[in-house]
């Protein structure tokens, strides 16, 4: 569930969510297995080759929970084929991605470009809680591992992340790789990216890694990151 400032107008132009992740995956970024599909027959036999469950969302639609425009935890080959028929009419196509497991928590990871200061970024509690909770911090670029896991250590999530009544520890150390590696990204591509807002980054539990379930990034007048 993305979490944009606006629609994408002028000069800047928003790739769907699939070529969003294939530029992340290119850059070595932790995103979970997925794949295209036109179809519900595409999507079933997607889903079938990635390994139930599945998430199936509608493609080209930037607040989707909003509008019921993705299924989480799909187990079998009807359950996705009745969810791919109710998400076509919604979108441009569709995307099949293996769920991920064992999440501890979400946190959301967004870029803007500041006229005066550069790329900026900004961590928080993500998925749907991120305007009802308002819990975020915002860090200057090029931002080192320390700045990112004080920036963590202030949020008001961060309890949960190490282990809340004796809930699982989460694997910090994967969501600091993770963030890091993001904000490279926006660095390396920096003539290039107007946005990017990652919710959620799921965090698992310790050794589990953290993944990147959600991603809206919109580019400027230079479109080749």
């Amino acid at each position: 569930e993305t979490s944009a400032s606006g629609a994408p107008g002028g000069d800047h132009v928003a790739p769907d969510e699939a070529e969003a992740k294939s530029r992340l995956i290119k850059a070595g970024l932790p995103v979970p297995k997925g794949e295209r599909a036109a179809n519900a027959v595409e999507a079933v036999i997607s889903s079938m080759a990635l390994g139930f469950p599945v998430a199936l969302k509608a493609l080209g639609v930037t607040h989707k929970s909003e509008v019921g425009a993705v299924r989480l935890n799909l187990r079998d080959a009807e359950t996705v084929s009745t969810a791919a028929h109710d998400l076509l009419p919604l979108g441009t196509g569709l995307y099949v991605e293996r769920m991920v497991r064992d999440g501890v928590a979400e946190l959301i990871v967004g870029f803007t470009r500041d006229p005066m200061f550069g790329a900026v970024m900004t961590l928080g509690t993500g998925g749907v809680l991120v305007e009802l909770l308002r819990d975020s911090v915002t860090l200057m670029l090029p931002a080192t591992r320390d700045d990112i896991e004080a920036a963590l250590r202030g949020l008001k999530l961060f309890p949960l992340l190490e282990g809340y009544r004796g809930r699982p520890k989460a694997d910090v150390a994967a969501a600091i790789d993770a963030i890091s590696g993001i904000a490279a990204f926006v660095q390396q591509n920096a003539g290039e990216i107007e946005e990017l807002d990652i919710n959620p980054l799921i965090v698992c539990a310790e050794g589990k890694g953290a993944w990147i379930a959600d991603a809206l990034l919109v580019l400027g007048e230079n479109k080749n990151v």
